[in-house]
């Protein structure tokens, strides 16, 4: 009998190393670098032996340790896999929009089994011939130690779990300082949007306003050379376009109310006291209107009720055909196009806003397909171009163009998962969660041309669309608008900001920021975290 369950001791002790060093190698395909298959490794082998070890003190205590270790393992590992990179901040923050990414919801909860299941085997002693156990693991230890020192602690999965603790502890100590601010709202007032430009000619004193969040799009998508949005390549050649412009934050919640405050924010659901292009255009007697595709969706819904808009669109009483209950992307676009055709019977000007649902990670369409159709990344993007060409044939028709500036923005890039690297994989990125993202606007007679803005970022939207319509209000912007040269040395749009990653991105180059910018950044961030939440001050 003790024979027997000695065999079974040893097979499961080869299934359970078997499974994460499976894992390891599988990684590799993410980030084609040998350094995180390197340490992921040496990091196997030390549990493995230390768990050896402890197996001659005290089997249970041994396989405690020996689980739990291999359950973060290879928790990273999967994380790795599914998501481009190990845990960060920022993902534990968006777990509440967990439904989001349903499209793969049946392969996820399938990692998860394997991974509880083959992280609880038991394990057996095993012997190490010619060397002892604690020679091995000092020499692998050792080996990890010198690897880390040479090329970064990046690429450990555990000094990724440390990370982690660091920033959510770094994180309550500014939801503290933050409580604590006396009110500092008079530090980032602003008499008037800065203007470089003076209106064109050709439209109007007060034009209508559409503006677009389409979710996670990144500008390579566009310029694949398999013609995947052909349409938007097609628009954005047309209109006044910006190239080298980055999302300044990561994800939705962060993304679509920090760009219509030109502001960062600290978590998704902060609220904004300050003044954003809505509260701007409002004052100058527009009528505003956001278009909620997730109506059934209570926790978005609130969050855009709290964005201070004056009509929120939105029927949670019918049936869509997205996921979830979300309204796809074709009802998306039927729906804005009836919107603003009604609103443009009125006297007043409007600015109306929508964010798409469609094309968010692990979906597929629900209606066109790209090429065969076994791609639903491919699938996703090339249905909106073909629901956003239906659209801007209508918008072009009906005469709406003469009169209204369509701004076609993005509530941050599309994040670098191991489906974006499988359909994109000789496409470098230097961080999962920025990229070069597509900003350009357009109406009837536009002067079709690109502005090169050299990695600034999606904080100076609001700021640029209110110096194209020549619009001087007070603000509390953080951004400055895109016609001014990068020469204006604004502190803030070049800084991609999320709970996990401060960056910068000027000139094109995705990197962190000096330790003397970075202490700098960090400080005024701090005081925008605090104002934001206080009733606005003048000077």
């Amino acid at each position: 009998m003790n024979e027997l369950w000695d065999k079974r001791l040893l097979i499961f002790t080869i299934l359970k190393y078997s499974f994460t060093t499976m894992l390891i190698l599988y990684s590799h395909r993410i980030h084609q670098n040998h350094f995180y298959v390197m340490i992921s490794l040496l990091e196997l082998i030390s549990i493995a032996l230390f768990s050896n070890y402890l197996l001659r003190i005290n089997k249970w205590l041994a396989f405690i340790i020996n689980s739990l270790a291999l359950l973060l393992l290879n928790a990273q590992m999967l994380m790795m896999i599914f998501g481009g990179s190990y845990v960060t901040l920022v993902m534990l923050t968006n777990l509440e929009s967990i439904e989001a990414i349903g499209g793969k919801l049946k392969l996820y909860l399938s990692g998860v089994i394997a991974l509880v299941m083959f992280s609880l085997m038991p394990i057996k002693r095993f012997k190490v011939p010619y060397v002892s156990t604690n020679k091995l693991l000092s020499i692998s230890l050792l080996s990890e130690l010198i690897l880390t020192l040479m090329h970064g602690s990046m690429y450990s999965p555990f000094f990724a779990i440390y990370q982690l603790r660091q920033d959510a502890k770094a994180y309550q100590r500014q939801l503290e300082e933050i409580a604590n601010q006396p009110n500092i709202t008079s530090e980032f007032y602003r008499e008037h949007v800065d203007s470089a430009i003076q209106r064109p000619e050709n439209i109007k004193e007060k034009p209508n306003v559409v503006l677009l969040f389409v979710e996670g799009l990144s500008q390579n998508i566009i310029d694949d050379s398999r013609a995947i949005m052909p349409t938007v390549a097609k628009v954005q050649k047309e209109s006044l376009n910006f190239s080298n412009y980055y999302n300044h934050t990561f994800a939705t919640y962060r993304g679509i109310i920090g760009q219509l405050y030109s502001g960062y924010q600290l978590d998704n659901y902060d609220n904004n006291t300050l003044i954003s292009i809505q509260d701007v255009l409002a004052n100058e007697g527009y009528q505003t209107s956001f278009i909620n595709v997730e109506p059934s969706n209570t926790q978005f819904t609130t969050y855009l009720e709290s964005l201070n808009f004056q009509n929120l669109i939105s029927d949670p009483s019918k049936s869509y055909s997205g996921h979830n209950g979300t309204v796809s992307d074709k009802e998306a676009f039927e729906i804005l196009y009836d919107t603003i055709e009604q609103q443009a019977k009125e006297d007043k000007p409007f600015f109306t806003a929508m964010y798409t649902f469609g094309t968010h990670i692990t979906l597929n369409s629900p209606h066109e397909k790209y090429g065969d159709g076994h791609s639903p990344l491919l699938n996703r993007f090339y249905n909106f171009d073909v629901q956003f060409k239906k659209f801007i044939e209508k918008f072009k028709e009906s005469g709406l163009a003469q009169n209204t500036v369509l701004v076609f923005a993005v509530d941050h890039a599309t994040y670098q998962d191991a489906e974006f690297i499988s359909v994109f994989p000789g496409y470098a990125r230097a961080n999962p969660d920025v990229d070069i993202v597509p900003f350009f606007m357009y109406h009837d007679g536009i002067m079709a041309r690109t502005v090169d803005v050299k990695g600034r970022n999606s904080i100076d939207m609001a700021p640029t669309i209110l110096d194209y319509m020549d619009i001087n209000r007070e603000n509390y912007f953080l951004g400055t608008s895109l016609f001014f040269p990068k020469e204006n040395n604004n502190s803030f749009d070049t800084v991609f900001f999320d709970n996990s990653f401060l960056l910068s991105t000027d000139q094109n180059r995705v990197e962190p920021l000096s330790e003397a910018s970075k202490e700098i950044i960090e400080a005024q961030l701090q005081k925008y975290f605090a104002a934001k939440t206080q009733p606005p001050m003048k000077p």
